[in-house]
């Protein structure tokens, strides 16, 4: 019935509601899980925190492709990292995000990031998918 499938996505969202507030504060946190062998290709699964990430980022030689499957946040898309430092070859990282837009993604939504542009996960907390492709 419609009331029976209300209530199982009500204990859906309270279980991952109580998965996402026992997280640590501070993400994002995640794993590789394939990649081909020039990692051209990366696909990573990951969690943010729920409060937003310590440092802004953007990659010189990848796009990012964020499958958001649960969870809701806040994500800073473009402007410019002004302290920004070298992780690796042409990964960088920084503290001061300016000139950002706000966006709040959340379950079902997929995010395209192209290479070179800055982002910055914000408040909550989502799983997802994130692949990286040259």
């Amino acid at each position: 019935s419609v009331e029976k499938s209300k209530e199982i996505l009500r204990q859906k969202n309270k279980d991952l509601s109580d998965y996402l507030k026992s997280l640590p504060q501070i993400g994002p946190f995640g794993e590789k899980v394939l990649s081909n062998s020039d990692e051209t290709v990366i696909v990573n699964k990951n969690i943010t925190g729920l409060e937003p990430a310590e440092y802004a980022e953007s990659h010189d030689n990848y796009v990012d492709i964020f499958i958001v499957q649960a969870g809701r946040e806040e994500l800073f898309i473009g402007g410019e990292i002004k302290d920004k430092e070298t992780v690796s070859a042409g990964e960088w990282r920084g503290k001061d995000l300016s000139g950002a837009r706000k966006y709040d993604i959340e379950a079902g939504d997929i995010i395209i990031i192209p290479k070179g542009v800055a982002h910055q996960h914000g408040r909550g907390a989502v799983k997802m998918t994130i692949i990286k492709t040259s």
